[in-house]
């Protein structure tokens, strides 16, 4: 009998160890589930009386609930402004009505930024900066999480030197560079299509850079994708992503990066901004002159956004 208690320990032994093994090997860093503590400060979606409406009319639906349409080639008589560059429509996948919005280099027609055409061009929605919708941007030492979806089509074509998807970007202050950027980036002839996650510090010293790179591109296309965040705004800061395919579930992205700087000297907001914000590649000759970095026309569908918080600045000022 004491021969086979002996035997039966032995064997169990192994097995606990082998178990213990399995569950401590991860490829990517798990992100802490969130706290309950978070308050849902806004959301928005589109809407059944807007299908058919044109960008005044989503500018003022969006106003309403502290968004805000008016970076766009239709806001000045100097840019593209007779094309269709924002509309609703309504997505039998996810079931919403949803925003489209449409960026054009063509031959025929060259989208710039608000009225100038230089370098770059952008279509982009984003959060009200005024003070009563302080709650829907991040303000100093908050907690927040967005939560969004988006889709891109097959063979989108980032510009070699930035498409950003979604920009996180101080109002005021020190507002130059954005905090934090979803990009889209191509190689100049085209190759290696991909997905980073881009940081800048307040500081040269303080930023990271391209922290998260080399996304295959092809894993994004014709793919509704949801996107969840989570920002503590201070420079010791931490900042989290998760970026998963909701057609199949996959997991895309999933990391978290603690003592990162998500603030700016002097700024109050740190404002939620999404669409399409790219490069030319060069700076235009005329207004016949055209982008040779193969950019070409383009869409980005963009749906359910949810904006929590925990730790709320009761009274935003601007901070150092």
């Amino acid at each position: 009998m004491k021969n086979l208690l002996i035997f039966t320990v032995t064997l169990l032994i192994p097995l606990c160890s082998c178990s213990q093994t399995e569950n401590t090997d991860t490829d990517e860093p798990v992100i802490p589930p969130p706290s309950n503590n978070y308050v849902l400060q806004g959301s928005m979606q589109g809407s059944a009386e807007l299908v058919e409406a044109g960008y005044t009319q989503i500018h003022q639906y969006m106003r309403k609930i502290g968004w805000d349409y008016s970076e766009h080639p239709n806001s000045s008589s100097l840019d593209h402004k007779d094309g269709v560059h924002g509309e609703v429509i309504y997505d039998l996948f996810i079931r919403q009505y949803i925003f489209k919005l449409s960026i054009h280099a063509n031959e025929k027609a060259l989208d710039g930024d608000r009225g100038k055409l230089i370098d770059r061009q952008r279509n982009e929605m984003k959060t009200q900066t005024t003070p009563s919708w302080y709650k829907l941007n991040g303000n100093w030492d908050e907690w927040q999480q967005l939560k969004w979806k988006f889709k891109i089509p097959k063979d989108f074509r980032p510009s070699g030197s930035f498409t950003h998807l979604h920009q996180l970007k101080a109002q005021e202050g020190n507002n130059g560079s954005p905090v934090i950027t979803i990009t889209a980036r191509s190689n100049g002839n085209g190759s290696n299509r991909r997905i980073q996650i881009i940081h800048n510090g307040d500081t040269e010293e303080t930023t990271k850079g391209t922290i998260i790179d080399n996304l295959p591109l092809e894993d994004f296309e014709d793919e509704w994708i949801q996107v969840e965040t989570e920002m503590h705004y201070t420079h010791n800061g931490s900042f989290s992503i998760t970026l998963s395919r909701l057609s199949d579930g996959k997991r895309l992205v999933q990391r978290s990066f603690d003592d990162i700087d998500l603030w700016r000297k002097g700024a109050i907001s740190i404002r939620n901004k999404f669409g399409i914000y790219r490069s030319f590649g060069k700076t235009l000759t005329d207004e016949n002159d055209r982008p040779t970095n193969g950019i070409k026309d383009e869409h980005i569908l963009l749906a359910d956004f949810k904006v929590y918080e925990k730790n709320t600045n009761p009274d935003p000022q601007p901070h150092d």
